[in-house]
């Protein structure tokens, strides 16, 4: 049995659900332990009853976890969010001590096939993580960490436990939505990881964290109706920055990478990704967020970002209208 975790609070509910769907529509076997990070999402959760998952409440977390409560009062609450990510892989071993390994997703992926081809790459490795792979336009993002946090894997065995360890100690001691210096969120800690810890796996497979930012520079296929990225079958995709512009009308932020989205990406990614996630969003009854830049306070530091969006949403059109795709 594979183990997974991932947190989020009741807003994030129908992105999770929608993960889970694709998880489970491949036919690999999982438990996935939920952090519910309030109480609506915890009730919810509790209310679907999802075969294999298991809820876990932010009290239940803290209560464990009087450290990491502790950095509550002094964080943003997407810092707060940050620091939990060990926290809750700490959680999973600290409480079901037996199992082999956990590996923490984050909850806007969605899974085209099985993982097992990643356990598979992972072998007997204690640490598993994945880079961004920034496209040319987007390697100036490096400065922030290049490893993201949507896939991590430790193992239960003494090197797996040290990471996992010094990791929560180090996000317990800042965890920040900012750069500062060699640390960045609980993202950058990671860069060091293959210098400081024995068994570390970089996941070699491009099918692996597909993502707006490293789109540009592949091949995309379809095979026997199955996405190809280069040679290798598509994963998962982590749709980052997928944001709804007004009803029916969506941005992949792709163009933040001054990139186009290839055609096969839009069709055959994006699309059935949106339409389960309104779907899953319209059953649980949780109101579709939209941009609007007019509600928020006046800067003109804000207006001119927002003028930069809107022409690089022009010139690179990431836009895709449900039933008008172009």
């Amino acid at each position: 049995m594979t183990h997974f975790c991932t947190l989020f609070d009741h807003n994030y509910l129908p992105r999770f659900i929608t993960m889970y769907q694709s998880l489970v529509a491949t036919g690999f076997s999982f438990r996935l332990y939920v952090f519910c990070m309030d109480d609506e999402c915890y009730n919810r959760m509790n209310e679907l009853n999802l075969d294999g998952v298991i809820p876990v409440s932010v009290q239940q977390l803290e209560d464990y976890d009087k450290d990491l409560a502790a950095t509550k009062s002094n964080r943003s609450l997407v810092e707060y969010y940050f620091t939990c990510t060990p926290a809750i892989c700490n959680y999973v071993i600290g409480n079901y001590p037996e199992i082999d390994s956990v590996t923490y997703l984050d909850a806007d992926l969605y899974f085209f096939s099985s993982p097992q081809a990643i356990f598979d790459e992972i072998g007997n490795a204690s640490i598993a993580i994945v880079e961004h792979r920034f496209s040319r336009f987007g390697r100036r993002f490096i400065k922030n960490g290049r490893f993201n946090v949507a896939w991590i894997t430790f193992k239960n065995n003494a090197e797996g436990l040290r990471c996992l360890s010094n990791y929560r100690l180090q996000c317990i001691d800042w965890c920040y939505d900012y750069l500062d210096g060699d640390k960045y969120g609980d993202q950058k800690y990671l860069d060091k990881w293959p210098q400081e810890y024995n068994g570390v796996h970089i996941i070699q497979n491009l099918g692996v964290n597909l993502a707006p930012w490293n789109l540009a520079g592949y091949n995309y296929s379809l095979q026997n109706g199955k996405v190809y990225v280069n040679n290798y079958e598509l994963v998962f995709f982590h749709f980052a920055g997928l944001k709804q512009l007004k009803e029916g009308v969506y941005t992949t932020s792709v163009s933040s990478y001054f990139e186009l989205v290839p055609t096969i990406v839009k069709d055959f990614i994006y699309l059935p990704y949106i339409n389960d996630l309104n779907k899953n969003s319209d059953q649980q009854n949780i109101t579709r967020k939209t941009i609007n830049p007019k509600y928020l306070k006046f800067s003109l530091q804000r207006f001119f970002k927002e003028i930069i969006r809107k022409t690089r949403i022009y010139l690179f059109y990431d836009v895709i209208t449900l039933g008008k795709n172009k």
